[in-house]
């Protein structure tokens, strides 16, 4: 849907996202006052340290934080549909339709037990006869850049690479064109060629299914090739924001000097 002036709404909004979690004698602000858009087609990258509540984020768009320990307040849209951000039932019904997830760990969002074929198939959410999800599933994993044959189709997980694992698990991301992908650290697992491969695989995606995609990293080399906006978190809080290009060029914040310089000082960063 295009508004009237002419551009789309966003596909993920987040409007003052603040998530606290509690202890028995404590309690830990993970996420103060978060806001951000992320529209179809475009990368938004959040970036920072462990712990800096980057991942608190994408759990919550997802109502996938714990219920028993954690205080949400705000207010997540998705395709211009607000739900408040404490409403974890609405939110988890959007899951694997509207918002597709991409874990740090494949092997960990693969059943070990259950064939390539079968989980890809249970990812689909269409009523579809049996030859036609059996169309689909082909056309998923070539879509990811692998071959449906037999050997792919009845393979476990432990008998595919991690870059493999991955691929699946974007495949099953992707099965029912999601207006949003969530990616958590989506290649801290893999090796440097295959994270490349990965990331031009999701930038890919997004551009083909228009899916805004919310890139959540702590390597601003990642951020330099892939994202087109970027929000800077630090315990919690947004201290810069904007497009990737203006950040790079002229980061304002100290700390967001010091991840750049990093990453540049490990080679792994564009100069603009």
């Amino acid at each position: 849907m295009i508004s009237a002036n002419g551009i789309a709404p966003p596909a993920l909004a987040f409007r003052d996202l603040s998530v606290t979690y509690c202890g028995n004698s404590s309690e830990t602000l993970a996420l103060d006052s978060f806001s951000a858009e992320i529209f179809p087609g475009k990368i938004f990258a959040l970036v920072g340290e462990s712990g800096s509540g980057k991942s608190s984020a994408g759990f919550a768009a997802g109502g996938l934080l714990p219920a028993s320990n954690t205080r949400i307040t705000g207010e997540i849209s998705i395709e211009n549909s607000p739900i408040s951000a404490s409403d974890a039932s609405a939110l988890q019904k959007k899951c694997g339709r509207q918002i597709g997830f991409v874990f740090q760990e494949p092997s960990t969002a693969l059943h070990p037990a259950i064939r390539i074929q079968t989980q890809v198939a249970e990812s689909i959410h269409s009523s579809l006869s049996h030859s036609q999800k059996r169309d689909r599933v082909a056309e998923l994993l070539r879509s990811v850049q692998l071959t449906p044959d037999a050997r792919l189709l009845k393979a476990y997980p432990h008998h595919l690479s991690g870059g493999m694992q991955q691929r699946v698990v974007i495949a099953m991301a992707m099965a029912n064109q999601p207006s949003v992908l969530i990616a958590d650290e989506p290649t801290t697992a893999l090796d440097p060629t295959i994270r490349k491969e990965i990331l031009e695989l999701i930038r890919s995606l997004a551009v083909q299914h228009r899916s805004g995609v919310l890139l959540i990293t702590h390597d601003f080399g990642i951020v330099s090739h892939f994202a087109d906006e970027v929000a800077v978190l630090l315990r919690g809080k947004v201290v810069e924001s904007g497009s990737t290009q203006e950040i790079l060029s002229s980061p304002s914040h100290p700390y967001t000097q010091t991840l750049i310089a990093s990453a540049r000082g490990t080679a792994n960063i564009s100069h603009p």
